[in-house]
């Protein structure tokens, strides 16, 4: 192999690992908060899900402990490897979020303060989540055109439901702030 394409090969290399590391300091500071308002959002009663809730965030703060111990010249097999344990527990707190989407829908989940927007929202970045590892360990360093579309429609869709869920948090005599809020989420929709 020449020098030109060892060089181009250690590029690709280097740029997974970053890649795969941004992404997940990222991605998992975001689920172990997700996991902390789901949390707060449960009845006392309901400890089994708070229980649940709690392992997630633990293990998402594990995770984000141990990719800020890696750096970029890591090993593109080690990355590999913790991109795939990463994509599991991405995957059960994706599951976990479903499930409670689905108890709150069929109103199992009596007197919850999770709005079931909120949980629908929070579960489709974890699956945005586990899919970027996914495409980052088949090679899939940039998105596709089409993929390109499509996460700015994704993440035009997350801010509008931020926008949501802060004109929903306001106390409604700020009205201009309210407004505001509304204002946001109708441009970004």
């Amino acid at each position: 192999m020449n020098e030109d394409m060892q060089e181009a090969m250690r590029n690709k290399s280097g740029m997974f690992v970053a890649r795969s590391l941004d992404e997940i300091r990222f991605w998992s500071r975001i689920m172990k908060e997700h996991s902390l308002f789901l949390r707060l959002g449960f009845r006392c009663e309901d400890s089994q899900l708070i229980e649940e809730a709690n392992q997630f965030y633990h293990l998402f703060e594990r995770i984000e402990q141990q990719s800020h111990t890696l750096t970029n010249q890591a090993d593109p097999e080690q990355i590999r490897i913790f991109n795939s344990e990463v994509q599991q527990a991405a995957t059960g707190i994706f599951l976990f979020k479903r499930k409670v989407l689905g108890l709150i829908l069929t109103c199992k989940l009596p007197g919850a303060n999770n709005f079931p927007l909120l949980v629908d929202h929070t579960s489709r970045e974890a699956n945005y989540f586990r899919k970027r590892l996914k495409e980052l360990n088949e090679g899939k360093l940039k998105p596709l055109a089409d993929a390109i579309i499509k996460e700015n429609v994704f993440f035009l869709r997350i801010m509008a439901d931020h926008a949501k869920f802060i004109g929903h948090l306001l106390d409604p005599s700020e009205r201009k702030l309210v407004d505001m809020a509304r204002n946001f989420s109708n441009d970004f929709d």
